[in-house]
């Protein structure tokens, strides 16, 4: 179970690393904030709907199997916030800046 938090963690850590480090260049730094702001607040509130529900199905289930629970919860909210990151990311490059609206960089 440690080793799944380890590739989780990873796996988080280059999404995020990967979303940021893909900023397009040549458009306003004000609306790409707002934009970046938006999709990770969209990723946690998402992650967080995933997971909250789950986690209290799966306790309402087995409410001696805490730990899994948890487990179960962790593993979607973090699923969750990376797919809602890495889509959000290609929107944001491929559609609201996309190459033609953008300034020589």
């Amino acid at each position: 179970m440690h080793f799944m938090f380890l590739i989780l963690a990873f796996m988080l850590g280059a999404v995020v690393w990967g979303f940021f480090h893909a900023n397009p260049r040549g458009v306003d730094a004000r609306w790409l904030l707002a934009c970046n702001i938006a999709i990770l607040v969209l990723g946690v509130v998402l992650a967080l709907a995933a997971a909250i529900p789950l986690y209290g199905d799966a306790l309402a289930q087995r409410p001696d199997h805490k730990a899994i629970a948890v487990y179960l919860a962790i593993m979607v909210a973090g699923s969750g916030f990376m797919i809602v990151v890495a889509v959000g990311g290609l929107v944001r490059n491929l559609l609201l800046f996309p190459l033609g609206r953008r300034r020589p960089a």
